[in-house]
């Protein structure tokens, strides 16, 4: 009976040295990045250095509220939708901070780069005579061909509640190759190129 009982341990303590167990496959966790920040930041400089408002002048102050994204892509996994409508979500690819506040802190260090002539103000700065953009995500995913799909709307907003610029997005692109990795950079550089740049101008127009 006695070793019985040491037979048990022994066989116990194996499967935890050896991993008896099915193994665990580790997870890859992702951040968007802005590759095309730094040449922005140069030419704002410059734009910036031609057209710097008099001291007099009132600077421009925009808060940018927090980034709502559609509920399917609130959480931390990566998602692929079909032209069906079924959703795939990726339990080894994952992104390292949630969809909508790594979208927010991003961003804002892009608008910041883009538009340095603007106070811009974060989604927990206390402030109550900017003006306010507000953004909405609807479709941030790729699909089973190869494509990425970003859309939403944002809106300008100033201090009394007016609606002053109201827009829409919907942008496309396609992934250099196959992999969640070429699904990240083409993401990023959709967002910013296709959704980030083109705001940036309607932003400078109406300043």
């Amino acid at each position: 009976m006695l070793s019985r009982y040491y037979l048990c341990v022994a066989v116990a303590l194996s499967c935890l040295l050896t991993g008896c167990a099915t193994a665990v496959v580790p997870s890859n966790e992702y951040l968007l990045m802005d590759h095309d920040g730094e040449a922005t930041t140069s030419m704002s400089s410059d734009s910036f250095s031609k057209k710097q408002p008099d001291k007099k002048q009132q600077v421009v102050q925009i808060q940018l509220l927090p980034i709502r994204v559609a509920d399917y892509l609130a959480g931390n996994e990566m998602v692929l939708v079909s032209k069906q409508g079924e959703v795939f979500r990726s339990q080894q690819n994952l992104w390292a901070e949630p969809l909508g506040p790594q979208l927010s802190r991003l961003t804002l260090q892009a608008l910041i780069k883009r538009m340095p002539n603007i106070e811009w103000f974060g989604p927990q700065d206390l402030v109550s005579s900017s003006e306010r953009l507000s953004i909405d995500v609807d479709s941030f995913y790729g699909d089973l061909n190869g494509e990425v799909h970003v859309a939403g709307r944002w809106r300008l907003i100033s201090s009394s509640g007016q609606i002053l610029i109201s827009k829409e997005f919907v942008a496309q692109g396609r992934l250099p190759k196959s992999g969640y990795p070429a699904l990240v950079q083409t993401l990023g550089k959709v967002w910013f190129q296709k959704v980030i740049d083109p705001m940036v101008k309607t932003l400078e127009v109406a300043d």
